[in-house]
């Protein structure tokens, strides 16, 4: 008996254990949504809860010093500005102690077939050398589009694992499907 008890505590280290080390990051818009309307919280922070919930991550939102407008349409011609523009959006605060995280994923939504420059801003004031990255994205059927080659060719120095991307009206409006996809993609990557 004394052996097994010594083994379930082992195995609860270990489990704990694995949790640290692992950052959700993202970044999200709230406010009116293609394809779901106007929302309280964005599509990508559901998404990144229901992983640090199945993971045990901590969790970093990037929010932006200037917030996006909430109308759709303004928000997608100031995007598309950015992207022209090469701009780096500032964001308000930044992750505490960066260096004790080994894996960190990155969450956004697609804009215009694209990751958002904030979140570029993110990838590029931070060392990610030697980190596990991985990416993941809400949509309204554009799946990953080239985002995962853009985190691959940002991070050089970072091993890149397989993305996933979730539908935002699925991430907004089904928990079921979504936690299901969730679980199935980390289960895939050996999490």
């Amino acid at each position: 008996m004394k052996r097994i008890v010594v083994l379930l505590m082992a195995l609860m280290l270990m489990g704990s254990s694995l949790a640290e080390g692992v950052l959700v990051t993202y970044f999200s818009h709230a406010g009116e949504n293609y394809n779901v309307g106007v929302v309280e919280e964005g599509n990508t922070a559901k998404l990144a809860k229901v992983i640090a919930e199945q993971t045990g991550a901590d969790l970093f939102e990037i929010v932006p010093v200037v917030d996006y407008p909430q109308s759709y349409d303004e928000c997608l011609e100031v995007a598309t500005a950015e992207q022209r523009e090469g701009a780096r959006p500032e964001y308000v605060s930044d992750v505490e102690n960066w260096e004790q995280y080994d894996t960190v994923f990155i969450g956004y939504p697609i804009w215009w077939g694209e990751i958002p420059n904030i979140v570029y801003t993110f990838m590029e004031s931070h060392d990610f050398a030697g980190k596990t990255v991985i990416p993941f994205n809400t949509h309204e059927g554009s799946g990953q589009s080239h985002s995962q080659r853009g985190i691959e060719n940002t991070l050089p120095d970072a091993t890149v694992l397989q993305g996933l991307a979730v539908r935002g009206a699925t991430a907004q409006n089904d928990a079921d499907t979504t936690t299901k996809a969730v679980s199935d993609w980390l289960s895939g990557l050996g999490m």
